[in-house]
């Protein structure tokens, strides 16, 4: 049995996807990872901080009629889209258009043909992308270690106003006299 790799970490950005990927099922397998790790993203902010770094090509080392490279760049572009951010410069590059179609499930090409997003359509892909993109309204999620910080920082100011109030308390006590 092989030992887990211990240094192995899920793709954070789009970027890291085509950094991280060898062959057709790596790059597969590297998509859905991502994904995982775009659950996890409340913000704008956040999510277009993921999708800023312009990826490698990937098409001579997959020999894939640039069909990877026209995913990704379909994916990205759809969910910013669906989400309300500015799509990255990158998605737009003539590179990164399938130059041979690829259909996810090829005997349902019809269904696939005509249910495709625009942005999958307009590069050669054909398939139903999932969203897994859930962002919230108001303020972003923070992180415990940045709730206690927070804390920490409240609780200093109200002991330093009522440090203030005693003060000027005692003052007023002092005059009285």
């Amino acid at each position: 049995m092989k030992p887990i790799n211990k240094a192995w970490q899920r793709p954070t950005t789009a970027a890291e996807i085509a950094a991280a990927t060898t062959n057709l099922e790596s790059f597969g397998m590297n998509v859905r990872d991502w994904q995982h790790e775009l659950r996890n993203i409340s913000s704008r902010r956040a999510f277009a901080a993921q999708i800023q770094e312009s990826p490698q090509l990937l098409a001579k080392s997959l020999n894939d009629h640039g069909q990877c490279d026209a995913y990704l760049a379909a994916y990205v572009e759809w969910l910013c889209h669906k989400h309300g951010v500015e799509a990255p410069a990158w998605v737009n590059e003539p590179e990164r258009i399938a130059r041979k179609a690829w259909f996810d499930y090829p005997p349902l090409w019809r269904d696939s043909f005509i249910h495709a997003p625009s942005s999958f359509r307009r590069r050669g892909v054909f398939t139903r992308p999932d969203d897994v993109l859930k962002l919230r309204h108001g303020r972003p999620r923070v992180s415990n270690e940045q709730k206690r910080l927070k804390s920490i920082e409240r609780q200093r100011r109200y002991r330093e106003r009522m440090r203030e109030w005693i003060r000027i308390g005692r003052e007023a006590e002092d005059t009285d006299r």
